[in-house]
């Protein structure tokens, strides 16, 4: 008579997984000066909005998880969030064999088990690493507003300082009123 055998097979893992989310975009900023010009009046803006520069003409902010990137010569705008969570993942297996004798039977079990645990381990963290991306979604679509907005209004700052700078090229500037919160700018100038 045989007996059936229970055989458990668990296997864990700690991995730091990440997920991450981008978006690209462009900044239309109109050609009012020679593009050097421009790019180092946006240069000028972002420092003061609280970018830094990381490498030569690209400047850089990170808050809560979102980075927004502005390369100054070419007005492109990539935003990117990324959130990473250390986890501990632990699943196992249980299967049976039916004769204690047979060693062969119980090792091909114990094998097959160890196999589903690998491959069921690798399903969580895959699991687990998708949320990540859909938190790491949700937070950049939070932020995008806000940003665009924000970067809205630097476009707006800089062809308004590179308006006043060709006017002043132009003739001599009679008069010149400027309404921040519409972005309207009135240049009277004589040639």
């Amino acid at each position: 008579m045989s007996r059936a055998y229970r055989l458990k097979v668990s296997e864990s893992c700690r991995r730091v997984l990440r997920g991450s989310d981008h978006v690209s975009t462009q900044l239309e900023i109109l050609d009012v000066l020679p593009r050097e010009a421009m790019a180092n009046l946006l240069a000028k803006e972002l420092v003061a909005q609280g970018f830094e520069e990381e490498c030569e003409g690209e400047y850089a902010r990170t808050e809560n998880g979102v980075t927004v990137r502005v390369v100054a010569a070419t007005g492109e705008v990539i935003v990117e969030a990324e959130v990473s969570s250390e986890e501990e993942i632990e699943v196992s297996r249980t299967g049976s064999y039916f004769d204690e004798t047979n060693q062969k039977q119980r090792e091909e079990l114990k094998k097959n088990l160890e196999q589903q645990a690998e491959e069921a381990l690798e399903d969580e963290a895959q699991r687990r690493e998708q949320k990540l991306v859909n938190k790491a979604t949700d937070q950049l679509e939070q932020a995008l507003t806000d940003v665009q907005g924000e970067l809205n209004k630097v476009v707006n700052r800089v062809t308004a300082t590179a308006l006043k700078q060709k006017a002043a090229q132009l003739g001599e500037i009679k008069e010149m009123t400027e309404d921040e919160e519409t972005g309207s700018l009135t240049i009277v100038l004589e040639v």
